[in-house]
């Protein structure tokens, strides 16, 4: 006579079996991304091997070492979701390299670099979300992952408190195993397909997030490592097509009550009479993100990780397209051989502004069209102050007109594509 336990066992193999037969099938895609960045990290630690390059050779540890440390692991820990953060922590490895001398390494890439390599990314985000199979096993939420990193912690938690090391010295857990199971064998069948989907999650997202790393990684590389000069730039001429750029609006995509929250969080940078420094920018921008999550997720415990993975992805991908777009910009492609550490610099033109009378001036006027007036107050400067150093006060109002511009565009930018993905993440009516 046949076992209970041995029925379940073959029946569980054989579930097992077909299931591993159709996600083989039908994501044919993943598979295939998962073997090309097995083989490119081989290519990389070739390349690493034969260069003559030190900073090269450093770089592509950086960029292998990353990829190597999220392969090594069997379950993504919550850490490894904060994909932002660990994107920029790997780019400042690789920028810091090429600019050790630099108190901001990852600004000292040329606009123009910086644009083909978003452009790039974008390409390279539509080629491998259309093979077979990714968009049918991205439709899940990040929050899904998070569950079972935690379920995770919380078993090797067990494992490492007095009462875990005491079943494993006495080897009691096989038996608590065999028990639970006899006890349990209807529920435990649930729970187990249940995590079975989760973990199909969790390596679907460590695949792609080994692609992710690698892209970024290569694109900053081939940045840094062009060293190419900057050309010379004629202020007058600068100032002469700052018109011409047109003034950034909040997009009528948005429905009312991302559209409030857009325009709320767009007056921290339209409104600011001081120089905006990047890491204003990135809270602003973060915080933006998640009062749109908020918005559309309001009982959620952390709303950030309701949004799908697929959306993520085509939100990234229309996102740095939109980057990319900027090049065509006239007066911003003369920039493009500039370092964005330059476009960056504030020097003390803001206080001076801030301070005298043009200052006065200038708060009649939406700051977020400052560069509609950075000619006329270059002629201003120029008349009252002849002692000026004309031609870098000019460059100055063109590179903070330029900077401020780019970060009311982002935030737009970013704020169409955070409604776009939370909006499309809701659950079907």
């Amino acid at each position: 006579m046949t076992h209970p336990v041995e029925i379940f066992l073959l029946a569980l193999a054989f579930g097992l079996t077909l299931g591993i037969a159709i996600v083989t099938v039908k994501g044919f895609g993943l598979i295939k991304i998962g073997w090309l960045n097995f083989a490119r990290l081989k290519e990389l630690e070739k390349q690493k091997r034969d260069s003559k390059d030190p900073a090269k050779q450093e770089a592509l540890q950086a960029v292998v070492q990353h990829c190597q440390q999220l392969r090594a692991q069997w379950i993504l820990q919550e850490p490894d979701l904060r994909i932002v953060e660990r994107t920029q922590h790997l780019a400042e490895e690789i920028a810091s390299v090429y600019h050790p001398q630099s108190s901001n390494p990852l600004a000292e890439v040329r606009l123009g670099a910086l644009l083909e390599a978003f452009l790039e990314l974008k390409n390279r985000i539509v080629a491998f979300s259309e093979l077979k199979g990714v968009r049918t096993f991205t439709q899940f939420r990040l929050r899904h992952v998070r569950y079972l990193s935690r379920a995770w912690q919380k078993k090797e938690q067990w494992q490492q408190s007095r009462m875990g090391q005491a079943v494993a010295r006495h080897k009691l857990a096989a038996l608590f195993q065999w028990v639970y199971l006899l006890i349990r064998f209807l529920d435990l069948t649930f729970w187990m397909f249940k995590m079975l989907g989760y973990i199909v999650h969790d390596v679907v997202l460590k695949i792609l997030l080994i692609r992710w790393y690698l892209t970024v990684g290569e694109l900053t590389l081939r940045m840094y490592a062009d060293r190419a000069g900057e050309s010379d730039l004629d202020a007058d001429e600068l100032l002469s097509e700052l018109g011409a750029i047109p003034d950034a609006e909040i997009s009528s995509e948005l429905p009312t009550g991302a559209r409030e929250i857009a325009d709320a969080s767009r007056k921290a940078l339209l409104f600011n009479m001081s120089s905006v420094q990047w890491n204003q920018v990135k809270e602003i921008y973060f915080d933006l993100v998640m009062d749109i999550a908020g918005h559309y997720y309001p009982s959620a415990e952390e709303p950030l990780y309701e949004v799908k993975l697929y959306h993520l992805m085509m939100g990234i991908s229309r996102l740095s397209d939109q980057v990319a777009s900027i090049r065509h910009q006239p007066v911003l492609n003369k920039l493009l051989k500039i370092r964005v550490s330059h476009i960056l610099l504030a020097k003390d033109a803001m206080d001076f502004l801030r301070e005298s009378e043009l200052g006065v001036w200038l708060k009649k006027y939406p700051v977020g069209r400052f560069m509609k007036y950075s000619r006329l107050l270059y002629q201003t400067v120029q008349k009252k102050h002849p002692g000026v150093l004309f031609k870098d006060f000019a460059l100055f109002a063109v590179k903070e007109a330029a900077k401020r511009w780019l970060y009311i565009y982002l935030h737009d930018k970013i704020a169409v594509e955070a409604n776009h993905a939370y909006k499309a993440s809701l659950p079907a009516p």
